[in-house]
């Protein structure tokens, strides 16, 4: 039996994610082992803590081995997949894995297992996200927000671990067509939308928006009378441009909290994302809605 933590790669950020752990002891699909525990990683879909390998001869075994160690088990199919759902089918039912926004009740604890061989399981119950390999499958609204940018600050807000309470006040940078716009305003939040371009006008005659139609970056913070409680930036724009903004904001104290996207440019240059990493108080995740981009969570 060996103890290590096991990092969940995107196919995508493979590379990106064994190059920002350094200490990296195997990989089989999309598990990265490592012998560290590292809490900071950008491109870690999900971590599985203190994961156990353990040899097994039988299917029944293999089943004794998980139930004994956790209620509910998601696979995660690396290896002889065939047996893996043989195992699997043997366990638990799990329990409904799609969620409504905002998230009132958190999943079970959900431990989650592969196979390396036919007769070697991996398996770990203490992960990072609530959600099975860190996938919120969130019951999508397909009526309301004027497109899918609305899914990633869902994401963003249940990782985040609070939600904004009404009649609090937000600034959404780079607003158009406003997603982002329309998920503070149902949560309650008095929104300013600020964008060149307009929103869509559905979402801009919503109680409680505002819109401002100038460039992000003209919006000095320093000429704000009192601090807003959510700064959102999901402004297309070099990271170095975002990196200025954020200081901006950060120095000037008129934002209790940020949710910023990160655009990537060219290859993923983990020297650029550490400087993020670097502001105190920050986190930097590669969501599942991410592209080519990670979001800033301060």
């Amino acid at each position: 039996m060996t103890d290590l933590t096991v990092y969940i790669a995107h196919p995508d950020y493979l590379g990106a994610l064994c190059q920002e752990l350094g200490d990296v002891s195997s990989v089989a699909g999309n598990l990265v082992f490592s012998t560290q525990e590292k809490r900071d990683i950008c491109f870690a879909s999900d971590i599985w803590f203190r994961a156990q390998i353990v040899k097994f001869e039988s299917i029944s075994e293999a089943v004794r081995i998980l139930r004994a160690a956790g209620k509910y088990w998601f696979l995660n199919p690396v290896e002889s997949i065939r047996r893996s759902h043989l195992i699997a089918e043997q366990l638990r039912k799990l329990p409904n894995l799609k969620q409504s926004f905002p998230i009132s009740t958190p999943l079970p604890q959900i431990g989650c297992f592969s196979l390396l061989d036919k007769n070697t399981l991996v398996y770990a119950q203490e992960r990072w996200k609530d959600p099975p390999l860190g996938d919120f499958q969130f019951i999508e609204d397909k009526e309301n927000p004027p497109n899918r940018a609305y899914l990633k600050l869902w994401e963003a807000l249940a990782l985040y671990g609070c939600y904004p309470a009404q009649g609090e006040t937000a600034i959404d940078l780079g607003a158009s067509p406003g997603g982002w716009t329309y998920v503070m305003q149902s949560l309650g939040v008095n929104v300013t939308a600020v964008d060149k371009a307009p929103l869509e006008p559905r979402i801009a005659q919503l109680p409680n928006v505002t819109f401002l139609k100038q460039s992000a970056f003209a919006l000095n913070p320093a000429n704000l009378k009192t601090a807003v409680d959510w700064l959102l930036c999901d402004v297309a724009c070099y990271p170095e441009r975002s990196y200025h903004l954020i200081m901006a904001w950060l120095n000037s104290g008129k934002a209790k909290r940020m949710i910023v996207t990160i655009k990537l440019q060219g290859a993923t240059n983990l020297e650029v994302i550490g400087r993020f990493k670097a502001i105190p108080g920050a986190r930097v995740i590669h969501l599942l809605q991410n592209k080519h981009e990670v979001t800033l969570l301060l």
